[in-house]
């Protein structure tokens, strides 16, 4: 998914809750108790709080396709980043937190007490995250440590946005996208400003990232603004919509152009003026232990990520033990296929160059990744009914990245669909790079991004309509790429991989390259690690190209902690599954343990914990009765 889902990614949003009245105001602690809130009120505080977070964020209704919901149309406007923006952020947390806590969570009941425990935990991590000076204008959930990134900043992030979510089913949509164009200007300069900011206080990105994104803006600037990405994704889209005259349609081009040129243009020509001035004073690359404050940084960062109180120390010892175990794994195999010289890295790298195992550079092996992974897929699906008791109904689709992106873009990432069923589960694998797509590597990523994992998880999440927004938007994590790394280890116990050892050897690579990232993330910021010795640990524990391995790299520099999310993520739910297998014997069902852990929506680990306790504990006592 690679933190496509950082957003409040709605999947199932009610009008109805995003047109609440304002958050009321809750009794504090001396209030007496024919006032205090009372079980029963949680979930719709809850709602209320979500729905003010969202109402506040046009481009985050554009993306849920909110429009007629009794708030109005705000697709004309872009979210606001500017300065000011940081201290109401920072109070609509603590008032959230206030709010949440002024329930007294024993006296709850169901799934309320799971609401609280996630809302707690969501509110507590933000308000240290935020908690910095050099803390940019937007929720940690949903952006960027650094107010300009190679991956998902805002600059960057602005054409997928316009691209993919801005919807145009009429001409007053088309209006609206040209008016959002004009207001891209106002948002990069408050890009530029939070930019300013983090510099006073000694913050400036690692120079991948500078690099990585200025390359990004000058391929933007390279047309000319009639033939602009903006004015080609709005032609596209024009081309769609039945109604529009022809010369009506050329106007509205005509005017995007114009605004490309006279506002659009101009913006990001003056924030990759202001990239390229950082940049000849030779940033470095460097972990977040070099910021103000960056170790405390690094440990709040861990513990949104994580969703534990694992330190550093903890998870980097976890990686290292991980990595020797899945290596005695993969020789065994590599031994077992006749591959014996070199070690595990070196043998795993002269596979990945087997001309029977690599796709051809061309449109037809582009087009053959794609029809291989839908094939993964399919195969997959007379097992699922022996796993799981619920499955998603929205349709999965299986896309390229967008040519533009595919230079910094992951190997693949998921997006979820759109909660009004225009739009279905999305996979993008990236194509620019055919040699980071092998044969047999190329499974394992189908079903961590699609079926059963990311698809899975987040599609069923959308169901879940008796919960409240944010336990069905909120997605931790450690439990989103967890679930998609134990579902990768899942096939496998299906069966998938029986006449398949490289298949499996895919799968092995896959779970070595998460548990590298233990030792590499925490590397990195935890232990000074330079960018250098990461990538040569990687490359000799993986075997993975250094094309991928500089890519990730450059990622984990600008999003501490995201990392360690996988592997963590999965342990927790391997133990949660074999401890309530000791204990219920004969009577453990996987599809109910499924069932269970996709059915409560995306909970922090140690909440996921007692939630599954608490089912063991029911099926426990059911038998005994």
């Amino acid at each position: 998914m690679k933190q496509l889902l950082f957003a409040l990614c709605l999947a199932g949003a009610f009008p109805e809750a995003l047109a609440a009245d304002p958050v009321p105001q809750v009794a504090g602690p001396a209030q007496d108790a024919a006032t205090a809130p009372r079980p029963g009120s949680f979930h719709r505080l809850l709602d209320e709080l979500t729905a003010r977070s969202v109402n506040s964020d046009p481009e985050l209704r554009s993306m849920l396709g909110l429009a007629d919901d009794g708030v109005g149309d705000l697709s004309d406007r872009m979210t606001d980043v500017s300065l000011p923006r940081r201290k109401v952020l920072r109070d609509e947390l603590e008032q959230g937190l206030e709010s949440v806590g002024a329930f007294d969570r024993e006296a709850l009941e169901g799934q309320e007490r799971w609401s609280h425990d996630l809302a707690s935990w969501f509110y507590r991590t933000q308000i240290d995250l935020m908690a910095f000076d050099w803390s940019p204008a937007w929720l940690p959930v949903g952006g960027s440590v650094y107010a300009v990134d190679q991956l998902f900043s805002i600059p960057v992030s602005i054409p997928q946005f316009m691209v993919n979510h801005h919807r145009v089913a009429d001409e007053g949509d088309a209006e609206n996208y040209i008016a959002r164009l004009e207001g891209i200007a106002e948002k990069l300069d408050q890009v530029i400003a939070n930019f300013d900011l983090q510099a006073e206080h000694g913050v400036v990105p690692p120079e991948v990232a500078l690099e990585g994104a200025a390359a990004q803006i000058r391929t933007l600037l390279a047309p000319e603004p009639e033939s602009s990405l903006f004015v080609d994704a709005l032609r596209r889209k024009l081309d769609k919509v039945p109604g529009i005259t022809p010369e009506r349609r050329q106007a509205l081009l005509a005017q995007a152009g114009e605004v490309v040129r006279t506002h659009t243009n101009p913006a990001y020509a003056r924030l990759l003026a202001r990239l390229d001035e950082a940049l000849a004073k030779d940033p470095g690359n460097r972990g977040v232990w070099a910021l103000p404050e960056g170790k405390a940084f690094y440990d709040a960062a861990l513990r949104w990520n994580t969703s534990t109180t694992l330190d550093a120390d903890a998870i980097h010892r976890i990686g290292l033990d991980e990595v020797a175990r899945i290596e005695a794994r993969m020789d065994a195999l590599l031994d077992g296929q006749g591959l014996t010289d070199g070690s595990v890295g070196e043998r795993v790298v002269a596979l990945a160059k087997d001309p029977r195992y690599v796709y051809e550079d061309s449109d037809a092996g582009r087009a053959e990744v794609i029809v291989d992974i839908e094939a993964a897929i399919d195969r997959l699906q007379p097992y699922i009914p022996q796993y799981f008791g619920r499955v998603p109904g929205q349709p999965l689709q299986v896309k390229p990245v967008p040519a533009h992106a595919q230079a910094t873009s992951p190997g693949g990432y998921y997006y979820p669909p759109a909660m009004d069923g225009s739009r279905p589960g999305t996979f993008f694998i990236n194509l620019g790079d055919m040699r980071s797509n092998t044969r047999w590597s190329l499974p394992t990523l189908a079903y961590h991004e699609g079926s059963p994992g990311h698809h899975f998880q987040i599609a069923l999440g959308q169901t879940l309509t008796d919960l409240p927004l944010l336990r069905r938007s909120l997605n931790p994590s450690a439990f989103t790429e967890g679930w998609a790394l134990y579902a990768e280890q899942l096939v496998a116990e299906m069966g998938l991989y029986e006449d398949d050892p490289l298949g499996d050897l895919g799968r092995l690579q896959a779970e070595m390259f998460r548990s590298v990232r233990l030792v590499v993330d925490t590397g990195l910021h935890g232990k000074r690690w330079t960018p250098e010795r990461a990538a040569a640990y990687m490359m000799e524990k993986t075997g993975m190209s250094p094309v991928d391995v500089r890519t990730e790299i450059h990622r984990y520099l600008v999003q501490p902690g995201q990392a360690c999310s996988y592997k963590i993520g999965h342990l927790k739910m391997l133990e949660l599954r074999e401890d309530a297998k000791a204990r219920l014997g004969d009577r453990f069902d996987v599809r109910a343990f499924h069932d269970v852990v996709l059915g409560n929506g995306a909970l922090p680990l140690l909440v996921l914990e007692q939630v599954v306790d608490e089912w063991v504990a029911s099926v426990e006592a059911a038998a005994g009765r």
